[in-house]
């Protein structure tokens, strides 16, 4: 094998220091800003209208240029591709031949036009009503070819059989005796007699044929005999399951909306996890990775604005009240023989959380209901407390479930072991900022690392307020550089948490990354009490500061003392404030102090600074404004002063 050189070193690498190279800081920030170009915006215009992640990759809603649909893209290495959403068959007039079952691995059941010829793969299906006696859906289709007819027959191959003596069930690899070909069974339907007879037949629905079976030959399961081939015709044979409702179409999504998701496994597979979502403008929808299927639930406003997924369903809520949820298992399914069902709780619902011990959640902008239970047979329905209800788009699930209510932001909370709940506000010190802002809600965003609760509002600004050991110990404003309008906390393929927002501009943007608003300035400032160091009559003259710091990299703050309340005494303090630059190095404690014997680790800096000023009492506002510095930390401050004479 041969080489060839690329490149020559001189030497082994160095390590620089930005202390002592001037040209090593705007280098890196040069390079930061090289990658930064390298970010797309996600196609189309306005708002990206959703966004979330499955299987570790990122997605993104936003309308198409013109406006007239939407477009759902994928993140990849080239910037923001479109996803194809797929070619649609919409049906009726189902029978009792069987139903046609996607598949995604190995060789998905074939649809055949029975006029046109027409045929393509089944990838996806959705339908309500049950099929036996007439249900209506949509079927997705991939490689499709010719053109399919309005009112024509759909038809797949099935396997006729008889006297079949042992059950045949999904799942099963079922192989000829005498022609030796092989499949596996999708689903099978009876249409005379009974297995335990020894009497059953009907038809198979097969993926994976090997070929043509012959006439009369036994099907063996196992190598046990299950069942015999009928004598004519030759099978799999062409069979009619349903009518075709117009012709094939490509699905595209309705403009503007508002997105939710969420991901389920509701086959239990290790590939079989999906999104689903709901935007109050088109079907409820959901995607594997490889096949967008519109879900169809039966209405005639087919658009519900809120999902969840819960014990085995999937729920939707509609605009005019309604709640309802898929057969159980199945959400591509929505039939009340096979489990799905209408809940009402006369209002309109803003959204559903999850309790413990698997109790759902609902909330309506008054109200809110707990539902018990594990399907429609046992479903009990219980109000919790009348007035107290959640704005939209602010329920969040943490180890409490968060809301924003008129009170302000409220929690639930268990106080027994099972059955019974609690709810109390947590922002009652900032009630003011909450009952002006309320009505200006955009979104919320839970953030597990953190253990934040974080609101957005309309104007770029919002509250994050952090919570532990079931307590509220602090709520911080905060004011962004761009607006968002959707965002999610999801898990990466490794378990760790990623937060992403999407913005008006139309851009994705990682949440809690960097340094930076994406690339433009954060500036920031806390404010302390005013403090009279046990004397509030008395003036004093301040004289020192000695603030004792975090910080990762240097940095410089401005502290402004602040005395008398910010001069509100007459005559004024001298002076009411003045600026005082600080520049802050120290060393932020990591892995590799932890085996450092030596006992000079810098933890936190002492950053001294002589002030001057009168006063009964100060308080501090320390400001700093920078796009490269990594956040500082005020761990305290210690001030020097000495006693002048009573305020008179």
């Amino acid at each position: 094998m041969g080489l060839f050189a690329t490149s020559s070193a001189y030497g082994p690498p160095e390590k620089r220091d930005s202390s002592l190279d001037v040209s090593l800081l705007p280098e890196l920030q040069t390079l930061m800003e090289d990658q930064r170009s390298l970010i797309t915006i996600v196609p189309g215009e306005g708002s990206v209208l959703g966004v979330w992640v499955l299987g570790g990759k990122a997605y993104a809603i936003r309308n198409k240029v013109g406006g007239a649909t939407s477009g759902l893209y994928l993140e990849s290495s080239v910037g923001w591709t479109e996803v194809d959403l797929g070619t649609a068959l919409n049906f009726d007039g189902t029978t009792i031949n069987g139903e046609p079952v996607p598949g995604t691995a190995g060789t998905p059941t074939t649809i055949k036009g029975g006029t046109s010829g027409a045929q393509g793969d089944l990838m996806g299906i959705s339908y309500h009503g049950l099929w036996e006696t007439g249900a209506t859906g949509r079927m997705i289709l991939s490689n499709v070819t010719g053109t399919f007819a309005d009112d024509e027959d759909i038809e797949m191959p099935l396997i006729q059989f008889d006297t079949g003596t042992v059950e045949i069930v999904a799942g099963d690899s079922i192989k000829g005796v005498t022609s030796s070909k092989e499949a596996t069974v999708t689903s099978v339907t009876i249409t005379s007699g009974t297995w335990s007879g020894g009497s059953a037949a009907g038809y198979i629905s097969v993926k994976n044929n090997t070929g043509t079976w012959t006439a009369a030959e036994d099907i063996s399961v196992g190598g046990v005999k299950r069942a015999q081939i009928v004598s004519s015709p030759a099978q799999p044979t062409e069979v009619k399951v349903a009518v075709a409702n117009g012709t094939t179409y490509t699905q595209t999504l309705q403009p503007n909306g508002s997105y939710e998701f969420v991901n389920y496994n509701f086959l239990g597979n290790l590939d079989t996890n999906a999104m689903f979502g709901a935007s109050g403008v088109d079907n409820g929808f959901y995607y594997d990775g490889t096949t967008f299927v519109k879900i169809e639930s039966g209405r005639d406003e087919d658009k519900p604005q809120h999902v969840i997924a819960h014990v085995k369903h999937l729920f939707y809520s509609y605009a005019d009240g309604s709640i309802q949820h898929s057969s159980i298992g199945e959400p591509n399914k929505w039939s009340v023989v096979t489990g799905a069902a209408e809940l009402g709780v006369g209002d309109i619902v803003s959204g559903f959380g999850i309790e413990i011990n698997d109790v759902l959640s609902v909330f309506t902008r008054n109200d809110c209901y707990m539902l018990y239970g594990t399907s429609a047979l046992d479903w009990k329905l219980r109000r919790f407390h009348a007035g107290a209800g959640a704005i939209q788009n602010t329920i969040q699930k943490m180890d409490q479930t968060f809301f924003l209510d008129d009170r302000g932001l409220t929690s639930i909370y268990t106080v027994q072991f099972f059955g019974d709940f609690q709810s109390a506000v947590t922002s009652d010190k900032i009630d003011p900022l909450i009952q002006a802002k309320k009505d200006n809600t955009k979104l919320s965003l839970k953030v597990r690392g953190k253990n934040q609760y974080r609101l957005f509002f309309d104007d770029k600004t919002g509250i994050a307020m952090t919570y532990l050991n079931k307590k509220n110990v602090g709520i911080m404003p905060f004011t962004l550089k761009h607006q968002i309008n959707c965002a999610c906390s999801v898990e990466d393929v490794d378990g760790f948490e990623v937060l992403y927002g999407g913005f008006t501009d139309g851009y994705v943007r990682r949440l809690d990354s960097g340094n930076n608003f994406d690339g433009l300035s954060v500036p920031a400032f806390i404010r302390t009490a005013y403090y009279h160091y046990g004397t509030p009559g008395t003036k004093k003259r301040f004289r020192e500061l000695n603030l004792e710091l975090n910080a990762d990299a240097s940095t410089t703050v401005n502290v402004f003392p602040d005395y008398d309340f910010g001069g509100t005494y007459v005559p004024k303090s001298s002076p009411v404030s003045n600026a005082y630059p600080i520049s802050v190095t120290a060393d932020d404690w990591n892995q590799d102090d932890v085996s450092n014997s030596n006992t000079g680790v810098t933890v936190v800096a002492s950053e001294r600074l002589k002030i001057n000023g009168i006063g009964t009492n100060m308080g501090l506002i320390i400001k700093n404004d920078t796009t490269y510095d990594k956040p500082i930390t005020l761990q305290g401050a210690i001030v020097y002063y000495t006693p002048r004479g009573v305020r008179r």
